[in-house]
């Protein structure tokens, strides 16, 4: 069975959230930067989409009220995959043709990601790929531009629940997690409450806003070149990644989500 769909749709409550945060930011005069997130948001893995995205504004809305980075306001700009191959490269090309987006965080399933990466290398767009099942094309690898939070091969497990392959723990049980979720489960969300898919996005998005104050140049290039080295810490872990873009010192972490939408933890097999 797969994870129980939210009472909600995407149209009213992300169009709600939108506005009301684009409002705030239309009084801002400063530059502004984007970060793509993409995810299913429609179909049958559509909750790992919310639970990402209201983490990704949750962290936007956290970054701009401090004055944003080095004078840009940050953006977000989300696409629906579905977790479909062909959606996916889709959504990659539609966010490569804007210059102003500068990373990626996506696409969620191993499928849909493997599918996209290719467009995002030849395009140079910095891609934090959150579940990966395939090794780099050598078109990514030089420059590097696409860093691999978690290697899923997740085909092999039992396909009547949702499985999600994470770096990070659970957050309802990390006590220096506690805080964010806290404030997650403050959104006025209906359903959607704070797990490992929250975490992993809002860590993400933290890793790009570190690699953005310290990029020489905001842009493509510069982001790519600083999350390379990156040696940052976050709510759920380290993050500093291999010459091949792979996270060094990774813990996997395979949840499995019941009829009650809530993720359990398995063993490996």
């Amino acid at each position: 069975m797969e994870r129980k769909a939210r009472p909600f749709t995407l149209s009213l409550f992300l169009c709600v959230w939108l506005s009301v945060f684009c409002s705030a930011c239309s009084a801002s005069t400063a530059p502004v930067i984007k970060i793509g997130l993409v995810a299913p948001f429609e179909g049958r893995y559509r909750s790992i989409g919310y639970e990402a995205i209201y983490a990704a504004r949750l962290a936007i809305r956290e970054i701009n009220a401090k004055g944003g980075i080095n004078g840009y306001r940050i953006e977000l700009v989300a696409l629906d995959d579905r977790g479909d191959r062909d959606r996916a490269i889709e959504s990659a090309r539609k966010l490569a043709i804007d210059p102003q987006v500068v990373a990626v965080i996506g696409h969620y399933r191993p499928d849909s990601t493997d599918a996209a990466i290719e467009t995002y290398c030849t395009q140079h767009v910095p891609l934090v790929a959150i579940e990966s099942a395939s090794p780099l094309p050598d078109v990514c690898r030089v420059p590097l531009n696409v860093f691999v939070l978690g290697h899923a091969s997740v085909e092999r497990w039992p396909a009547d629940r949702l499985t999600f392959v994470s770096n990070v723990p659970n957050p309802t049980e990390l006590p220096a997690a506690q805080n964010f979720v806290a404030a997650y489960n403050a959104i006025p969300i209906d359903g959607t409450r704070a797990g490992p898919i929250a975490l992993q996005t809002y860590d993400a998005m933290y890793l790009l806003f570190d690699a953005l104050s310290r990029a020489g140049k905001i842009d493509r290039t510069g982001v790519a070149a600083a999350v390379a080295i990156s040696n940052f810490s976050r709510l759920g872990r380290r993050y500093a990644f291999d010459p091949q873009g792979n996270l060094i010192d990774a813990k996997v972490y395979v949840y499995q989500y019941g009829y009650d939408g809530q993720p359990q933890l398995i063993t490996l097999p």
